[in-house]
């Protein structure tokens, strides 16, 4: 025996409709009624709205998160490029620097070289200078030596002829 349902509910055997005399099914069934086909129905295209919601939801993070990829691979492109920039910039510094360094190194060796050599010149112009003032000093020595000598000898001469 099936237990009695409370009044107003309909059983599950007349599809949405209340029963008509003693539990008898109603006259002019409806499929199209029927809480179970309706219900399937009516899941049937709520489950498509929201597959197709969900296809579009999923289609729209699948873009954003394509545009958020080439955005991160277009910022890591930017940063790639501008770190190149830079390392090829100081790369260039260094490079100059090495050059103005070897330049202000040869620089350096020119002028100790030219300092060497212009005291090497100096030196022996001094000591030219000094060998002239010996030569000269020797050569007026020997011509008063030798007018000394004449003159001695010119008095010895005087007196010994007197």
């Amino acid at each position: 025996m099936t237990p009695a349902l409370p009044l107003g509910c309909a059983s599950e055997h007349t599809y949405g409709r209340e029963p008509v005399g003693k539990g008898h099914a109603a006259a002019g069934l409806s499929a199209g009624r029927a809480p179970g086909a309706a219900a399937v129905d009516g899941f049937g295209a709520a489950a498509g709205f929201t597959a197709g919601f969900a296809a579009a939801f999923c289609a729209a993070g699948l873009l954003g998160a394509a545009f958020l990829a080439a955005f991160f691979a277009a910022g890591f492109l930017a940063a790639g490029f501008f770190a190149a920039g830079f390392l090829a910039a100081g790369f260039a510094t260094a490079l100059a620097a090495a050059f103005l360094a070897a330049g202000f190194a040869a620089g350096f060796a020119a002028a100790f070289f030219a300092a060497g050599f212009a005291a090497a010149f100096l030196a022996a112009g001094f000591a030219a200078a000094f060998l002239a003032a010996g030569f000269a000093a020797g050569f007026f020595a020997a011509g008063f030596f030798a007018v000394a000598i004449m003159a001695l000898l010119h008095e010895v001469n005087k007196k010994t002829t007197n």
